[in-house]
């Protein structure tokens, strides 16, 4: 198992944060094997071979949806469909954390005219943006690599999440550093050597890659805690992607958790993690 660290490096002047790569999980399944991780709340018994391909998507199903979609649809926006807890008939539905609440709109909208930031909640907005695209980028890939429906479902929410926070940057007059890039593509050296090597390890197996998954959840959920702001426009913002991140941290060990394995937190502490997926 490999037990190298990777340093991911100051973006736009934040402090360096050193995350573990080894993904520390034990498993019954060899590293080839393919797994069914079903992703519906009432597949807790039915564990078959591609079982999140063959289930129909039933209304009490936990696929995570639409949420945080600009302009209007991000006052509609249901998102993760985060409700209550993994039982059949309540899954992720609603308007949930993943969602950006009714009413919200257009987070530029937030931004009152004549708003300006500080050095620290600039980086901290560019700083994010380039986390939620390399989250992006990373599912997209492991989504194909292993063809399960949680990185397709969760990349479209990281997805929502990067605008969201363009908007920002747009609001604020800020130039975002991802634009003009290719999926995969980072500016800053650090972050594109972090990328390479979580896509590296998650092309291991398919249990793997959603433990890179949860990892990278853990560290976006921490990130997010980080940033304190005095701006409302960021802080709502950031409460909303936080609340995602942690839905999509229960969808990926709950994913482990049906494939035989035993995710350990990496980054948050055991009480953190065990207190967000028991929720």
């Amino acid at each position: 198992m490999n037990t190298r660290s990777i340093i991911l490096a100051a973006i736009g002047g934040a402090a360096l944060v050193a995350i573990p790569t080894t993904i520390a999980v034990a498993t019954t399944l060899s590293d080839n094997d393919h797994p069914s991780m079903g992703w519906h709340s009432d597949d807790a018994s039915g564990r078959g071979a591609d079982a999140w391909h063959s289930r129909p998507r039933a209304d009490n199903d936990t696929r995570m949806g639409g949420g945080m979609g600009m302009g209007t649809g991000m006052g509609t926006g249901f998102g993760m469909d985060g409700g209550g807890g993994h039982s059949a008939g309540t899954g992720f539905r609603g308007n949930g954390p993943d969602a950006m609440h009714d009413g919200l709109g257009d987070p530029a909208a937030l931004v009152t005219a004549g708003d300006t930031l500080s050095s620290v909640e600039t980086a901290s907005l560019v700083y994010m943006v380039n986390e939620e695209k390399l989250a992006h980028d990373l599912y997209v890939e492991l989504g194909d690599a292993w063809d399960l429906r949680v990185f397709e479902n969760i990349s479209s929410a990281e997805q929502r999440h990067m605008d969201a926070v363009r908007s920002l940057l747009d609001a604020y007059g800020t130039d975002d550093p991802t634009a003009g890039l290719a999926a995969g593509e980072f500016s800053d050296p650090a972050l594109q050597d972090l990328y390479d090597t979580l896509l590296e390890e998650g092309r291991e197996s398919s249990t793997q890659a959603l433990a890179v998954g949860a990892l990278v959840e853990e560290t976006d959920i921490e990130d997010l805690r980080d940033r304190a702001t005095d701006s409302d426009a960021i802080a709502t913002v950031f409460s909303s992607l936080e609340s995602g991140s942690e839905n999509h941290l229960r969808a990926f060990v709950m994913n482990l958790d049906r494939a035989g394995v035993d995710y350990e937190a990496q980054v948050l502490s055991d009480s953190e993690v065990s207190g967000i997926t028991a929720r």
